[in-house]
């Protein structure tokens, strides 16, 4: 439980998930005598909220910082992504993977877009195009920061989580 508490303070460790295996380890090892179904289902609730706080807190800063319905659409993607290769194949863990895959799925998402509005728009004169250009790749890039800033604040759910997901265990424990 200790490693989840760091984790929710450390990028590249699920934090709550990792409290709510331990208490589901710790349930399973006393005979589910001391910690009951109740706080496994309430500890279970707290993890799958963290995962949805992470998706949810970078795409609503990439949203608030810019990014189209396709750059939203590639983030999405790109998040889920980056969640099962950082956790599967990579080994960098489901957090860098998930803020990877949003970040490159907003730039992916943004350049689609700018891809097919410029050719659609290709009678414009050069002078125009390469100026709505570097807005474009302003916009991406500030949507791209948006992404880290919906991941602090998604960082701060997690420790609130992980802080509540500890104090429920420790109540179980006392009573």
């Amino acid at each position: 439980m200790l490693l989840g508490l760091l984790g929710t303070v450390l990028p590249g460790l699920p934090g709550v998930p990792l409290i709510f295996a331990a208490a589901l380890v710790y349930a399973y090892v006393t005979g589910f005598e001391v910690v009951g179904a109740l706080v496994l289902i309430l500890l279970g609730l707290f993890a799958l909220l963290a995962f949805v706080a992470d998706f949810v807190g970078t795409a609503y800063g990439a949203r608030r910082f810019g990014a189209s319905n396709w750059g939203m659409t590639g983030g999405a993607i790109g998040g889920l992504v980056g969640t099962l290769a950082g956790t599967l194949f990579f080994g960098i863990g489901a957090l860098f993977g998930l803020l990877a895959g949003t970040i490159g799925g907003v730039f992916a998402g943004e350049y689609l877009r700018r891809h097919r509005r410029s050719s659609a728009t290709q009678e414009q004169p050069r002078v125009r195009r390469v100026r709505r250009s570097r807005r474009d790749w302003r916009r991406t890039s500030q949507a791209a920061g948006g992404v880290l800033v919906g991941y602090l604040f998604s960082a701060v759910a997690q420790v609130i989580l992980g802080l509540l997901s500890v104090i429920v265990f420790v109540i179980a424990l006392i009573y």
